[in-house]
C-alpha cells in the first residue's frame, strides 16, 4: 500500500506541475532568423512567392524527396498558391502551405497546418534592400493551444526550428546567389493554342545575311496563298521551329489563321502551336540579336528544371519597317510541362 501511496503521490504531484506548466508557460511561440543575399529584392522574390521553388531551397523537401507526395493548386505563385504534402517519416509528415499575404519583392506571408494540430500556424519572409544586397528574414509564428505538453514542446522550438531555418536561408542564398543573370524579360503564362498555315524551310547559319530576305519571300508566299483562299488571318508573323542541326535550323515560317481549313498546296503545311504553360521571353531590338534571348529562355528552364513541352515558337508583334529597330518586339515562347 505504501508504494501505491507513493505512486499516486507522484502523479499528483507531475499533474500538479503539468498544471502550472500550462499556467506560466505562453502558448505563443516565436522564432526568427536572418541572412543577406547578395543579389535583388526581386530576384529572391522569385524563389519565395512560388511553393514549387519553395522545394528548390526547403531544407524539409531535401529529408525525403523521394517518399514526399505533393500536390499544389491555386495560382503559380502569389496569394492562393498552396502546397500540400504527406510522408511517413517522422521529421516531414503531413501538413499544408498557402501564401495568404504576398508583396511583391517585400514580403510574402503563408499560413501552415500540421498534421495533429488544429490551429493554423504562420511564416513570413520579408526582404528588405541593403548595401550588401537583401536581407532575408524568415520569421515563425505558432499557438502550442493550452495542452501543456505541447507548450513543453513549444519552448525547445528555438533549438528543433532554430537550425533547420539556418540551413533553409542558406540554401535559399545559395540557390538565388547561383541564378543566371537575365537582361530580357522572362515570365511563365498560360497560353491558348496557335492554328497556323506556314511553309516549312532550312535555313543556314553559315549564311546569316540570307535568312531575312528568305523569310520575306516565304511570308509573301503564304499571304498569296491565304489571300486566294480566302483564309482568314489571326495574328502576327510567327517562326515555329521543328529542328536544329549545327549547320542550321528548320521552322516553320508562318500566319495565324482562324481556321486552316483543307489545304490545297502541297508548299503550304498547317499547323498548331501547344496550347498549356510556356516560358516567354520578351526580345526588344534587332532580329539578329535573338539567339541571345533564346540561350536566357534555355538558361531559365535549365535553373528551374522546366521541361520541354513541344516545339518553341517566335512571334514578330512589331512591323519591321519600323526605323529604330531598338523599338522591335519579338515574344519567343518555349511550351514547358
Amino acid at each position: 500500500m505504501k508504494i501505491l501511496k507513493t505512486a499516486l503521490l507522484v502523479v499528483v504531484v507531475l499533474l500538479a506541475l503539468l498544471a502550472i506548466i500550462g499556467l506560466l508557460i505562453p502558448s505563443e511561440v516565436t522564432l526568427e532568423r536572418q541572412t543577406t543575399v547578395n543579389a535583388s529584392p526581386q530576384s529572391v522574390y522569385e524563389e519565395i512567392s512560388s511553393m514549387k521553388r519553395f522545394n528548390k531551397w526547403s531544407p524539409w523537401f531535401r529529408i525525403d524527396p523521394e517518399g514526399t507526395t505533393y500536390n499544389f493548386s491555386g495560382p503559380d505563385s502569389g496569394v492562393g498558391n498552396k502546397m500540400e504534402w504527406a510522408s511517413d517519416h517522422e521529421e516531414v509528415g503531413t501538413g499544408s502551405q498557402e501564401i495568404v499575404e504576398a508583396v511583391e519583392g517585400q514580403k510574402i506571408r503563408s499560413e501552415m497546418y500540421f498534421g495533429g494540430f488544429d490551429d493554423p500556424a504562420y511564416a513570413n519572409l520579408t526582404l528588405e534592400e541593403t548595401d550588401g544586397g537583401t536581407k532575408v528574414t524568415w520569421t515563425f509564428e505558432g499557438n502550442m493551444g493550452s495542452n501543456p505538453m505541447f507548450k513543453l514542446m513549444g519552448l525547445m522550438m528555438e533549438s528543433m526550428l532554430g537550425p533547420t531555418y539556418e540551413e533553409g536561408l542558406a540554401n535559399l542564398k545559395e540557390r538565388v546567389e547561383s541564378k543566371p543573370l537575365f537582361s530580357v524579360e522572362i515570365n511563365e503564362i498560360n497560353v491558348e493554342p496557335i492554328n497556323y498555315l506556314a511553309i516549312r524551310e532550312t535555313f543556314d547559319v553559315t549564311k546569316p545575311e540570307t535568312i531575312g530576305p528568305r523569310m520575306g519571300e516565304l511570308y509573301g508566299q503564304i499571304l498569296g496563298y491565304i489571300n486566294a483562299n480566302g483564309v482568314m488571318g489571326a495574328g502576327q508573323p510567327m517562326s515555329v521551329y521543328v529542328d536544329y542541326s549545327d549547320t542550321g535550323w528548320t521552322a516553320d515560317i508562318a500566319i495565324p489563321v482562324a481556321d486552316t481549313g483543307e489545304v490545297n498546296d502541297e508548299n503550304i503545311v498547317a499547323g498548331q502551336t501547344v496550347s498549356g504553360k510556356v516560358v516567354q521571353g520578351i526580345h526588344m531590338g534587332d532580329y539578329h540579336k535573338l539567339d541571345d534571348t533564346h540561350k536566357q529562355l534555355q538558361a531559365y528552364m535549365q535553373f528551374n528544371e522546366l521541361e520541354a513541352n513541344g516545339n518553341g515558337y517566335e512571334v514578330y508583334v512589331t512591323d519591321p519597317t519600323q526605323a529604330d529597330t531598338s523599338q522591335w518586339r519579338t515574344e519567343v515562347f518555349y511550351p514547358i510541362k
